[in-house]
């Protein structure tokens, strides 16, 4: 069989292009995975802005780098940001020229937030769409914890001026999100592995079928499991990206209520993935006056994978406070290693745990319910421990690597089997 995918990183290709990947580690590791089946070929798509590169092969595997130049000259980019213009249908025939030369038996996307699902209706190939997140619903939480005026109030003149930063950001997410009801509407079947990704496929195209299929890991944390608490002071860490959604906010305000109140603690909070001087840390910390270093918030900015472990293991809890995510790869690595994790009650997170028994869950955007359950899990260490050890044994069941190699299989066939029965598309025009 051959399999064509789409992902929003070279994956494996990384490595010739001499590249370092930020984010889709899982899809690397199930590239590793797949790629080893003998009967299967694989095709890789992908954006890449960097340079114009031909078609490469690595072993078994065909990439095929997509070129999307950035406008030259400090004006004309400043003008394109103000646009806030996002890739619609020119890319089309460059998607659809790369099919016809791999000739795939089926088409595998990864996400509904690029254009790569405008191809499907044009394509006889049948296609199936892995949903990542969803652009729809998070454009609805996007000002959850800090509003819309917050941004324009505390983001710096020079940054709106040039159409960069969180303001112009959202109105780029919010075409993006436009787009994907298209592409929503265009697809037939879909894979996901959230109650909430499930539900909002439904919403969004009636008629479509849905697989359950699992997400794999990245490599090491299958081979690392978290031990026990410090004895005389406290660590928590949070992993979290420069998203305005991710709850950056929730931290400073719950950490400030652990400082007032229980100071004895002695706790330190760690976040990984953002960075002083990054625009949403500056928004936050101008709009409560406040600064994270004040509060024994350490921001470690981007950590490669093995930092990340290291830090995870030597803390007692994970807290996770997006306002809305599907299944975060970093609270399911948290589980996997064992560690205690606390999260909000957003999106497909309660289909990866079960509150009080798997971690704990509250409310996003409460920084006093999330203070309480830090509180209540440093002072019953046997309770933090067993959430974490049925943390971990329901995540290794859920991230099995086997299981989800054979599911994805069965899913393909089964796509191929059920396209038979569908109505061949119109022939694609380029104006």
């Amino acid at each position: 069989m051959k399999v064509l995918w789409f992902v929003n990183t070279p994956s494996l290709g990384a490595s010739y292009l001499k590249a370092t990947t930020v984010g889709g580690g899982w899809i690397e590791s199930l590239e590793t995975k797949i790629t080893q089946i003998p009967d299967l070929h694989l095709g890789i798509v992908f954006k890449w802005g960097n340079a114009q590169v031909s078609p490469f092969t690595i072993e078994r595997t065909k990439y095929y780098p997509v070129y999307k130049p950035l406008p030259q000259g400090k004006l004309k980019k400043i003008l394109h940001r103000w646009k806030h213009k996002i890739d619609y249908e020119e890319n089309i025939p460059v998607y659809l020229n790369i099919i016809e030369e791999f000739k795939p038996d089926l088409i595998h996307i990864f996400g509904t937030e690029d254009d790569f699902g405008l191809v499907i209706p044009q394509t006889a190939t049948p296609c199936i769409i892995h949903i990542q997140g969803n652009l729809t619903v998070y454009s609805h939480k996007w000002y959850s914890g800090i509003s819309d005026s917050d941004v324009l109030r505390h983001s710096k003149l020079s940054t709106l001026l040039k159409g960069n930063g969180l303001f112009h950001e959202y109105q780029v997410y919010k075409k993006e999100a436009e787009r994907e009801r298209k592409i929503f509407q265009g697809c037939h079947f879909f894979t996901g592995r959230t109650d909430w990704d499930r539900r909002i496929a439904l919403s969004l195209s009636p008629r479509a079928i849905y697989f359950h299929c699992e997400e794999m890991l990245r490599q090491e944390f299958y081979l690392n499991q978290w031990k026990s608490f410090s004895a005389a002071s406290y660590t928590i860490v949070t992993t979290i990206r420069k998203n305005i959604y991710k709850g950056l906010e929730t931290i400073l305000e719950c950490k400030k209520i652990l400082e007032e109140n229980f100071s004895q603690f002695q706790i330190q909070w760690k976040v990984a993935g953002i960075k002083q001087g990054d625009e949403l840390v500056d928004l936050v910390e101008s709009k409560y006056k406040e600064k994270f270093k004040d509060y024994n918030i350490q921001l470690l900015g981007p950590l490669n994978v093995n930092q990340l472990i290291t830090e995870m293991l030597t803390a007692n809890l994970f807290i996770h406070p997006s306002h809305i995510d599907n299944s975060p790869n970093s609270l399911c690595e948290a589980m996997i290693l064992g560690l205690p994790v606390i999260s909000t009650y957003a999106g497909g997170i309660p289909s990866l745990l079960e509150d009080k028994k798997e971690g704990i869950l509250v409310q996003d955007g409460d920084p006093y319910a999330l203070c309480g359950a830090i509180i209540e899990l440093l002072r019953d260490k046997e309770y933090a421990a067993s959430l974490g050890k049925n943390a971990r044994m329901r995540a290794s069941l859920r991230h099995n690597e086997q299981n989800i190699i054979d599911t994805v299989l069965k899913m393909y066939i089964h796509v191929r089997e059920l396209s038979s029965n569908l109505p061949s598309p119109a022939p694609y025009i380029n104006d």
